[in-house]
């Protein structure tokens, strides 16, 4: 996610932080990793109407899936469950600048994406909401944030004004929690006091009543300089998050563990790792972890497990970064198709689907090039969406 994406909610969730009821439903992830490409394992279900669609875009574009380009085929043994949910952050050439980028999200019944006038879409685990966001604070643009109804195209605006404080947002703007119930932000240091961490947490929020609550852990942040946000465990009850630190103002940041914390800011456990954990890096079942360095293309992946950090399994895959788990045995990764896409050409790449091992079975164009590409179950598609299942 680049930053022109990442600005879109910054201000609308600081809000929450501070003006809304006390904390009770947030968790966040940083500001800095929202640069970053990544797609964002999500279950979506219900199509965007055409004609809320329209009242909401006043131009609607149904695009058809792509053919061709890429090798369609999976490998034996290999089942393809998966599907593009929403792309997110797509550079609208007819405007300059990011408030009016806008997203693509799937259509159930027809099995095209509609477009949809947000920066960000980010569907919820069931895809009966979906988070999104639009503007860049500018004054004819500001920011703002909110849950949009999939069906019938209403979106419900989250309260506030823009404040001076550290509510730092990850891909997108939140992480929906796996049952949908929460969403987390992370939160860091104040603005106007950038080194003080003794207010370090993250916040929960409540999606249908926007209901609050921060929770409070010193220094979580003291310790991860590279700037790597919470990830929600899929049972719900833990999050992750990966320790790092850095000899110097101008030395490497070096990763030194992941550690685990409950819902109320306890620490669990800690595991040692040399590599970074991302949205999306945690296996379904949770017994495993893909660790990598998402900034660096070609950054080898390392599979480890969750509770004792052994490794299981390593490989690299050139022009590729890591996206997230398909399944227990499969991971999604974004292979560009040349040099010019890894500084935002605007031809689509390919996700890529391989084995623990690095092995590619299977491959399928993107539909477009954008920012930030959500994922989820391809159960109920019709026939015409069969290009887009993975």
């Amino acid at each position: 996610m680049n930053p022109h994406v990442t600005g879109v909610l910054r201000d609308a969730f600081e809000d929450l932080a501070d003006s809304a009821p006390p904390p009770s439903n947030l968790a966040g992830i940083t500001l800095a990793r929202a640069r970053r490409q990544r797609i964002v394992r999500r279950t979506v279900g219900g199509g965007l109407a055409a004609a809320a669609c329209a009242a909401l875009v006043g131009l609607v574009g149904a695009v058809v899936p792509p053919s061709g380009g890429a090798d369609q085929v999976a490998a034996p043994g290999y089942v393809r469950r998966s599907v593009v949910t929403a792309y997110s952050g797509i550079d609208d050439d007819r405007v300059v600048g990011p408030a009016l980028d806008y997203s693509l999200l799937l259509n159930r019944k027809t099995g095209r994406y509609d477009r949809i006038p947000y920066n960000v879409a980010l569907p919820s685990p069931d895809g009966s909401r979906v988070l999104v966001g639009e503007g860049d604070n500018s004054p004819a643009y500001p920011r703002r944030s909110g849950i949009l109804d999939p069906t019938s195209g209403e979106v419900r605006w989250f309260p506030g004004e823009p404040d001076d404080e550290g509510l730092t947002i990850g891909p997108g703007m939140g992480e929906w929690s796996p049952d949908g119930r929460q969403i987390l932000f992370q939160r860091g240091p104040s603005k106007r006091v950038p080194d003080d961490h003794d207010n370090d947490g993250f916040t929960l929020m409540d999606p249908e009543t926007f209901q609050t609550r921060f929770v409070r852990v010193p220094n979580l942040l003291a310790d991860n300089v590279i700037g790597s946000g919470l990830v929600w465990m899929p049972d719900g009850d833990l999050l992750a998050m990966t320790a790092s630190h850095r000899e110097g103002d101008t030395a490497p940041a070096v990763v030194t563990e992941i550690r685990f914390y409950d819902l109320t800011g306890r620490l669990v456990r800690t595991i040692p790792a040399g590599a970074e954990l991302s949205p999306g890096g945690v296996s379904p079942d949770g017994s495993m972890l893909a660790l990598t360095h998402p900034e660096i293309v070609d950054s080898p992946v390392t599979i480890v497990d969750a509770d004792t950090g052994a490794r299981r399994a390593t490989f690299t895959l050139g022009s590729s970064r890591l996206i997230g788990w398909v399944d227990d045995g499969h991971l999604l990764m974004r292979r560009y198709v040349d040099d010019a896409e890894r500084t935002g050409s605007d031809d689509p790449d390919h996700l890529v689907v391989v084995d623990l091992a690095g092995r590619v079975v299977h491959t399928v164009r993107a539909a477009v090039w954008s920012q930030q590409v959500s994922i989820g179950s391809a159960e109920g598609l019709p026939a015409s969406a069969k290009d887009l299942i993975f």
